[in-house]
């Protein structure tokens, strides 16, 4: 959702808060769907940020294992 569309569905809400009825009872729906490329898009790059934190990991883990092999041998 962008900026344009959230300030929009702000404003309709803003409209429908002197209604007697209220937003559990109303029939309407928004979209929700449209935005499954951006959701997408951030999946991936959290599962690069993933592989990247795992490799980190691992190097410091490495990194570690020969430090305590070059110290107590």
């Amino acid at each position: 959702m962008n900026f344009h569309e959230r300030a929009k569905t702000n404003e309709q809400a803003a409209a429908r808060q002197g209604d007697a009825v209220s937003q559990i009872d109303t029939t309407e729906k928004l979209d929700g769907a449209t935005e499954s490329g951006n959701s997408l898009f951030a999946l991936c790059w959290l599962g690069l940020a993933g592989i990247a934190m795992l490799g980190w990991i691992g190097a410091l883990g490495y990194l570690a294992w020969r430090l305590a092999d070059w110290l107590l041998f």
